[in-house]
Parts: C-alpha cells; structure tokens; sequence
C-alpha cells in the first residue's frame, strides 16, 4: 500500500476508528485491536472508544502473528471470536450482527463465514474451542489452515454488501473505496 492503513483517512475518520465503530455498533461483547507499528499513533485515533489494545511485538512477522495475539487476548468466557480485518472499513454492524446471529441460531457452527455472491469474505466468526487450533496455526498458511480443516463444519452467510470480498492493498484499492463512499 505504501502508507500506514490503519491510519488512512475515511470518511470523517480513519480505517481503524472506523472498523471498531462498527464493532462497537454490533452485538459483539468486547472488541480487541491488536496494535504493531506506531501503537501510539493508533490508540490517539480510536480515542477513548470501549476498546481493548493487545500490542503485538511481532508484527513485523506478518499477519497471523496478530491474528493469534488477538486470540489469545478473547475473554475465557467468550464463546466465540470474530476476526475482523483493519482495511474492511466498509463492513457495517449489519453483516457482524448477522454473523453472530448465525452461530446462536444453528447450534453453534465451528465457523460462520460470510459469502457474496457464493464468494467467502471477511470477517470470520469461530467458535473459541478452535482457540488452540488458531494459535497452533502456520503463520504461511493463516487462518486458511483452520477453515479447512473444519470445511464441513462451516456455516455460510450469504450477504447483500460486496464489502466482505474488499481490502485495501493497493492504492487503486483504496481510492476505489473511497469512491464509493
């Protein structure tokens, strides 16, 4: 991308004030960000939201070293963990809610995914007994690992917004996003 994402303006506010707005805005009963690089920087900007930080010494090892940061840092008492991605700003309250609304009503399914146009997005909720599983994970292979290894235990959500297909790598990415807000 060339810039910090975290940072990148969006809208009235940046993408990771905007990312745990949406969380915040959902069902979810705590909401973790998991900081790296310019830690200081990123909580000046969430502000004082009801939010818990996690730094994440090894971020320069890549993604899954957050991801299992994160992990790790999910209340005891969480029955579920939704990984959110900090370059989805434009994924709403609306498909979270669906997602945990999918796992409380199916029995609780190992992982809910949401899907457009029979394509998987993000976020990802899974259950919290794969909380092992996701720390144990290869950092090459990431989540990638755990989904197929549960494929048949996967409960798909489809949703209106191709927004869970959307991440923000490249500039072109970026400014088509903010063309569409």
């Amino acid at each position: 991308m060339g810039e910090f994402k975290q940072l990148l303006p969006f809208g009235d506010k940046t993408f990771v004030e905007t990312c745990a707005v949406n969380l915040l805005e959902s069902h979810v009963s705590e909401v973790i960000i998991v900081t790296g690089h310019r830690e200081p920087d990123v909580r000046r900007a969430v502000g004082n939201r009801p939010v818990r930080f996690v730094h994440n010494s090894d971020y320069q090892s890549g993604m899954a070293s957050s991801i299992k940061r994160g992990v790790e840092a999910v209340s005891q008492v969480s029955q579920a963990c939704i990984i959110a991605l900090v370059d989805q700003p434009q994924v709403g309250a609306g498909v979270i809610n669906r997602l945990i609304q999918t796992y409380e009503h199916r029995s609780h399914p190992l992982i809910v995914i949401p899907s457009y146009e029979g394509k998987n997005g993000h976020p990802i909720l899974f259950d919290i007994s794969l909380r092992e599983e996701i720390l144990d994970m290869d950092s090459e292979q990431g989540l990638r690992q755990v989904v197929h290894a549960h494929a048949n235990l996967i409960a798909r959500v489809e949703v209106s917004s191709p927004a869970v297909l959307e991440d923000c790598d490249l500039p072109e990415d970026y400014q088509r996003m903010l063309d569409k807000t």
